[in-house]
């Protein structure tokens, strides 16, 4: 569209050609305003992975191990809370292994029937 750098809000490059990783477009988010969305101007935002710094998922690593353990023991001890994803395993996923974890994780749940129904009643329309 006119004004915008690309046709999404993030485009992802994850082989060797460029340098950076992401390139997210702020314009394409569905809360702007709509003025915003008919500047001419646009907003961007490349991401650069690197090898120092805080990482952003946990490193394995003795001390990782030994803090995921003390999480574990914690979130065995929450009735009726099921972790999942990448911070219940305190390592990194990519996204379609992220999902096959909790769907993974609902079957087992699902199987043992310690599944409860949440009613949530009628709601009172969108917001």
């Amino acid at each position: 569209p006119p004004g915008f750098s690309q046709p999404c809000l993030q485009l992802n490059y994850p082989g060797p050609e460029v340098e950076y990783t992401r390139i997210v477009e702020y314009k394409h988010k569905p809360n702007q305003p709509e003025e915003a969305r008919k500047a001419k101007g646009t907003v961007i935002f490349k991401e650069y992975s690197c090898d120092h710094g805080e990482p952003y998922y946990p490193v394995p690593n003795p001390a990782n191990r030994e803090l995921f353990e003390k999480y574990q023991k914690l979130a065995a001890s929450e009735p009726g809370v099921c972790f999942v994803g990448r911070l219940a395993s305190y390592k990194y996923f990519n996204m379609d292994q992220a999902f096959l974890n909790a769907l993974e994780t609902f079957g087992e749940v699902k199987g043992k029937g310690v599944l409860k129904r949440t009613e949530l009643g009628e709601g009172d329309g969108p917001k």
